[in-house]
């Protein structure tokens, strides 16, 4: 605690937000194997939208990694060989409630219950 106190006394200008907040990006960029300039190149590529809804990301706005979870399997890192693209929040959820859920949902829309009406 002491030795907080003196660094803090002697570096007293803190981090100002905006330079954190590119700190915080350029790691999350570099976990998934990217580059800020290939990351740049994809939200070109993708006309600065999600890649799942087409949304435009909004300026600050947190954009998401995707890559295939089944190539890393450590949380929230990648290889860089299985990025798949950039998405909103709302799409990164429903993009992994889908993938765990595939098989169900596929079970599901082939045969509805539904049609044990048709066979009574």
């Amino acid at each position: 605690m002491a030795r907080r106190r003196a660094y803090r006394r002697n570096h007293p200008h803190p981090e100002s937000p905006e330079s954190r907040k590119r700190s915080n990006r350029k790691y999350r960029i570099s976990s998934y194997g990217l580059t800020q300039e290939q990351f740049d190149r994809l939200l070109d590529a993708q006309q600065h939208t999600c890649g799942m809804c087409h949304e435009p990301f909004d300026e600050g706005q947190l954009i998401h990694v995707d890559h295939d979870h089944a190539c890393c399997q450590e949380k929230s890192r990648s290889c860089g060989e299985c990025i798949r693209g950039l998405l909103c929040h709302t799409c990164n959820i429903a993009l992994g409630y889908i993938e765990r859920r595939y098989v169900m949902a596929r079970a599901y829309l082939d045969s509805p219950p539904v049609r044990l009406l048709d066979a009574a």
